[in-house]
Parts: structure tokens; C-alpha cells; sequence
């Protein structure tokens, strides 16, 4: 291999990029990617071995995957240095059925892995388990691992993503020709057809279990990734911050407006002291109300629809941006 040269930005795309193991890495995608920020491909694993590197150490490395007509199988993953790690992972090709995350790890310690499982990691990094995704005019496709750098804690640039396990990767006719993650509609199930057939595919089940603020919460979870885009209240097409919480709320029949300065009078007022998992936190006061919201789900952080550029993701209450704009929450009203 040659030697890395001294220029610091040639230096970081080579060093991310690396492929430590033998394996050439496929242009558009494989059974694991790297993704950077928005949504390019940064570094590809296929079959066999794969490592890739950056300045703080592992990003992503397996010891071994295989693709099949039945789905991609991993052994042995290592993320971000070791700081999560799987002995193995299976994905079917189509939908959750058999879908298992055996011996997960994360920091030291052992951790029960279900279908959608969130898992905090650093300050606002996260991972999430067998995340169900749809691929518009492609069908349905499980992702096994789904780790976000929320900011640089992790080694990583924020909103570096790493996709580990992905179904579509089993299936051979498809040609993937964008370079962006604008399909991932997670949260989604089913099987989606061509686009001109116009058929919406089928929600997840509304959780049972549970207060209403914690269906609110799990519901929220499933749309992590999720491309911001004003006026928008459907994960095919987009969330912003009032259309997230109004149609997380509307599958448990609390009616919310789509406008976060009319959601604010739409439930009882909550002390800081007092917030509960689904109340809703406002945040940038104007004349016309509050200008930004999100969803609590405990430990100072919140699900959030952020600004056009980004992804619904989790952050900090003690963001100094949010902390110092905060204007109060409310816990919607069930009737």
C-alpha cells in the first residue's frame, strides 16, 4: 500500500476509506456502508473481511459476511473502536422474520436486541437495531445495525452514519444508482410497490404497552433518519417539527395542528422538573409563539425534527441553542 500523503485533507478522505482487510468495496452500497452527513457513500464492505479506518481508530470492521437469496449474514462487528460490538448478524431479504442480533455489546455491556431497539450512546449518538426501512419503487429492506454520530465524540464527523447488515444487499436485480439515504423511510413496514401503482404502505403496530407518552416515544423512534422537509407529516415524504409530533400523536388518536405555535396551547403546561417521556418541548420564543419543538424521551434528550438539511434525530436538552431557547413543554391532551 502507499504511503498517505502529508496533505491533511487528502490525508482524511484516504484514512476513511481505508480498507484494511482484502475487499474492494462496490461504488453504490453494500452490505455495510459508511455514510457522511448527507447521505454519501464514504466506504462500502461486501463479502468476506472488511475494516475501515479513520483518525481515531475503527469505524467499522467484520470478520466475516455473506450475501444469499435468504439475506447478508455478519460475524464478529466492531464499531467506532470496539465501543459496539456484535458476534453475529443475520438480515432475511424481505421484512423482520428471522431477522437476529446475537451477543450484543455496547460499552462493556450486554445489551437484549430487538426489532427497533435504541440504544444512547455518547451525548447525542444513538443506535438503533433491525430498523425496518422502505425503498420507495424497491420494496422493504431491514437495516440489522443503524449507529448516528450525533456530534464528534465518537471520532466521528457529525452525522456520520453506519449501516451495517442491509437487505437490499442480498438482492441482485436491483441497481442502486442514488447516492443518498432520502429512502430511508424508517418506521414503515410492508412491501412497497412501484410508485405508479400509488400504494401506501402499511404502519407498524401501535404499541400496547405502556403510557401514552411511552407509545409516543417508540413510535417516534422508528422515524430516526427520516429527511427533514417543511410542511411535512409522512415519513415517505418527510417530517418537519410540528408534522413529526402531530402524526407520532395522531396514531394514538390525540388530534395535534400542524404548527408548533398551536401545539403549545394543545395540552397541559409541564415544569422543567416534572417532563415525562412524550411531552412536548418548545423551544425559540417570537411573537407568534414558540418556533421549534421536539418530543422528550427522558435523560435530558429529545426527538427532534431539526432544519432542512437534516434528519429527525435525538438531542440534548443541555444544547446551549436549546437550553437558552427553551420556552416550556406540554404533555398533549387525550381527548
Amino acid at each position: 500500500m502507499p504511503p498517505i500523503p502529508n496533505n491533511p485533507g487528502m490525508r482524511r478522505v484516504l484514512v476513511a476509506a481505508v480498507i484494511a482487510l482484502a475487499v474492494v468495496p462496490q461504488a453504490l452500497g453494500g452490505i455495510a456502508e459508511v455514510r457522511d452527513a448527507h447521505g454519501h457513500l464514504v466506504s462500502s464492505g461486501g463479502q468476506g473481511a472488511f475494516g475501515s479506518l479513520n483518525d481515531a481508530g475503527w469505524t467499522l470492521r467484520y470478520d466475516y459476511a455473506s450475501s444469499s437469496a435468504r439475506g447478508v449474514l455478519l460475524r464478529g462487528v466492531s464499531l467506532v473502536g470496539g465501543l459496539v460490538y456484535v458476534d453475529r448478524i443475520f438480515v432475511p431479504v424481505h421484512g423482520l422474520r428471522g431477522a437476529r442480533v446475537n451477543g450484543l455489546v455496547v460499552n462493556g455491556h450486554t445489551v437484549r436486541a430487538g426489532p427497533n431497539t435504541l440504544v444512547p450512546l455518547r451525548r447525542a449518538s444513538y443506535l438503533v437495531v433491525l430498523q425496518e426501512a422502505v425503498v420507495p419503487g424497491e420494496g422493504s429492506g431491514v437495516v440489522g445495525l443503524r449507529l448516528v454520530a450525533g456530534d464528534a465524540t465518537l471520532g466521528l464527523d457529525p452525522g456520520t452514519q453506519l449501516l451495517v447488515g442491509l437487505a437490499r444487499a442480498a438482492q441482485a436485480t436491483t441497481v442502486h444508482t442514488q447516492e443518498r439515504l432520502s429512502w430511508l423511510s424508517l418506521g414503515i413496514s410492508g412491501h412497497a410497490p412501484p410508485l405508479e401503482n400509488a400504494a401506501f404502505p402499511e404502519l407498524l403496530a401501535v404499541p400496547s404497552n405502556g403510557t401514552l407518552g411511552s407509545k409516543a416515544v417508540a413510535i417516534a423512534e422508528r422515524y430516526l433518519g427520516v429527511p427533514y422537509r417543511w410542511g411535512g407529516a409522512d415519513p415517505l415524504t418527510g417530517f418537519d417539527c410540528s408534522g413529526l409530533t402531530m402524526y407520532v400523536y395522531g396514531q394514538l388518536g390525540v388530534g395535534l395542528t400542524h404548527y408548533t405555535g398551536a401545539q403549545f396551547y394543545e395540552g397541559t403546561r409541564v415544569p422543567p422538573d416534572q417532563l415525562q417521556p412524550g411531552d412536548l418541548v418548545f423551544f425559540h420564543p417570537s411573537a407568534r409563539g414558540p418556533q421549534h419543538e421536539g418530543m422528550y424521551i427522558g435523560n435530558g434528550q429529545f426527538i427532534q425534527a431539526p432544519h432542512t438539511g437534516d434528519v429527525v434525530k435525538i438531542s440534548s436538552l443541555s444544547e446551549p441553542s436549546y437550553q437558552f431557547g427553551y420556552v416550556g413543554a406540554v404533555r398533549p391532551w387525550t381527548s
